[in-house]
């Protein structure tokens, strides 16, 4: 794999731009923030700086969507969080479905969690998932305030509301999880939906990522987050409240020298000590920590747990509260579970504090610098997809190279002729960009096709005065065509290094299988009733789930055939051995690491 792409041409009429090298791995997505940073997904093209004086918010909802779903459940007569009673019944039905306790809280938890980063109300698909997920068994829901700024929550909400209202679920039966840290636009009146919770004339109480990015774990915040998350939910406590990536708080701009370690450590305890608070008063059943770093000790953001749990010693935070970490964990990313010796992995470690183990991104893993997906749907007729869309890509090709040969003969200026010779360009790095389908999807939408509207705003401009009407008017439909059919031909080569990355994932598939006959399968003795629509998203969902100090595996099921590919993994996850785990990792096609 190349760990980077750079896009040359023998115009010079382009090489500013396509002589930029773009990382094919964590930077490329964000403009240049770490995936790490990115992973817990807040849309930072979305934040806005903070501009008014921080105020507390018992949020009357984030516009209509907090209220849509709150009140419905807290009405219904729901009780006020999950039970070790409620859980374990709810799970005694559903006996193929493996579960884990909670230790701290004698919750019993479905090892397959619903992760609802990417839903909202607006889809009947992911409410559909939701209600199959949860009457499969999973009573596990992991969401956070920031997920489509709140909506999220606000779905889950409406959706828990009329389960609990129709009979077919209790609140004692299910286990909510939330987070708080990053900052997003905020409502604290109806008229300004974009203003900040955050103030400049409170620096002290958050960290400032880039020039639109924010983060915090101040009480004030977390009260006032909290507060919001109940009322979209409609619930009158979460389960289980996570502060969100606080590592992401060292790479504060605004503090010379850097945030440092030793002030986070006292932060997170202060935010600790903070929502102790909020356990006794029932608004929380307990608290931890969600982070991409906590894993991985040769990190520079990692946060050691232990160091963690050793400043109670001088803040006095109860143990007995910080109930669960979350990490992610998938085939590629095995950190988590792995030790190093002398070091425990963190899993073990979190083990003996009684620390309950979420994993998050099964699917979407980090290797050597890249981003992967773990899927390979339609994988039955790859090829043929294949070779049309080879011919998509010739005729694309040709007609983009036709047009830009027209524009010769309509333009004299050299130096704006030159700008259009991007069938070139694409064509001549094509096999560098199929390399990498997520760094070549961010550099055709967020460099090529605003690069080519540039150009052509150029070629407008430059015609503007241009007194015969008719060649005028050609050079303008020209302009329009042009800008369509490298829409379309960029769109086609990101289909293109899509199947280049499914044929990869096809061979680890295969591999996979090979190595352990185990895996769940549509053949042979591991066969299920149903065709699986991801064979690799499942056996990877499957070695997660089948780690022994992994409590709960978080799936973003979103539609109906992800739930049902993951409840396959989840059913068969017991088959896994240990000594199965030890040659999955020991693939080929897996030992690779983010150094590389």
């Amino acid at each position: 794999m190349l760990s980077s792409i750079s896009l040359h041409t023998a115009r010079h009429g382009q090489r500013s731009l396509c002589q930029r090298s773009f990382t094919s791995g964590a930077q490329v997505i964000g403009h240049g923030m770490p995936w790490r940073a990115l992973c817990s997904r807040a849309p930072s093209k979305s934040i806005h700086p903070p501009r008014m004086p921080i105020r507390l918010i018992h949020s009357t909802g984030a516009g209509a969507g907090a209220g849509a779903g709150a009140g419905a459940g807290a009405g219904a007569g729901a009780a006020a969080a999950a039970t070790p009673q409620s859980t374990a019944a709810f799970l005694a039905k559903h006996p193929a479905l493996p579960n884990a306790i909670l230790p701290k809280r004698g919750l019993t938890l479905s090892k397959l969690g619903f992760g609802a980063y990417r839903v909202n109300r607006s889809q009947p698909a992911h409410r559909a998932a939701l209600i199959q997920a949860i009457q499969a068994g999973v009573n596990v829901i992991d969401t956070s305030s920031h997920f489509g700024h709140g909506d999220s929550e606000s779905f889950i909400g409406t959706t828990l509301a009329d389960l609990f209202k129709q009979g077919t679920l209790r609140r004692e039966d299910v286990v909510i999880v939330s987070k708080a840290g990053f900052i997003l636009p905020t409502t604290t009146t109806t008229t300004t939906p974009s203003t900040p919770l955050l103030p400049d004339a409170m620096p002290s109480v958050y960290a400032q990522i880039s020039e639109s990015s924010f983060h915090s774990i101040h009480p004030s915040y977390l009260q006032a987050q909290i507060t919001a998350s109940l009322d979209r939910l409609g619930l009158q406590k979460l389960d289980i409240f996570m502060l969100n990536n606080p590592e992401r708080m060292l790479g504060d701009k605004r503090t010379p020298g850097g945030y440092g370690k030793t002030r986070l450590y006292k932060e997170i305890a202060d935010a600790f000590v903070y929502l102790d608070q909020e356990v006794a008063q029932g608004r929380i059943g307990g608290y931890g920590i969600c982070s991409n770093a906590l894993h991985i000790p040769t990190t520079e953001d990692h946060l050691s747990l232990k160091a963690i749990v050793r400043t109670r010693n001088d803040f006095g935070w109860n143990l007995e509260n910080f109930v669960a970490i979350q990490t992610p964990l998938n085939l590629f990313e095995r950190d988590l579970v792995t030790d190093v010796f002398p070091a425990k992995s963190l899993a073990r470690e979190a083990k003996e504090f009684d620390i309950f183990v979420f994993t998050n991104r099964p699917l979407n893993a980090i290797a050597a610098g890249q981003i992967v997906t773990l899927e390979n749907k339609g994988q039955h007729n790859r090829q043929e997809t294949s070779m049309k869309l080879l011919d998509t890509l010739d005729v694309g090709f040709t007609s983009l190279a036709e047009m830009e040969l027209d524009i010769k003969e309509l333009i004299e200026e050299e130096s704006i002729v030159l700008k259009f010779v991007w069938s070139e360009v694409l064509s001549e790095n094509l096999s560098r960009l199929s390399s990498n389908y997520f760094a070549a999807k961010h550099f055709l939408e967020r460099e090529v096709l605003p690069a080519i509207d540039r150009d052509l705003k150029v070629l407008e401009e430059s015609i503007k005065d241009q007194e015969d009407l008719e060649d005028k008017g050609i050079v303008l439909s020209w302009i329009d065509r042009y800008r369509k059919e490298a829409k379309i031909l960029t769109t086609d080569i990101a289909s293109f290094c899509q199947l280049d990355s499914d044929k990869r994932n096809d061979e680890l598939n295969l591999v996979l299988g090979l190595i352990c006959k185990d895996f769940v399968s549509e053949v042979g003795p591991n066969k299920v009733e149903h065709s699986i629509g991801s064979p690799l998203s499942t056996k990877s969902i499957q070695y997660c789930l089948a780690q022994e100090h992994v409590g709960c595996t978080l799936v973003g099921m979103r539609t109906p055939d992800y739930v049902q590919d993951a409840l396959a993994a989840a059913h068969a996850s017991h088959r896994l051995t240990k000594k199965d785990l030890e040659l999955i990792a020991q693939c080929p096609l897996l030992l690779t690491t983010n150094a590389e």
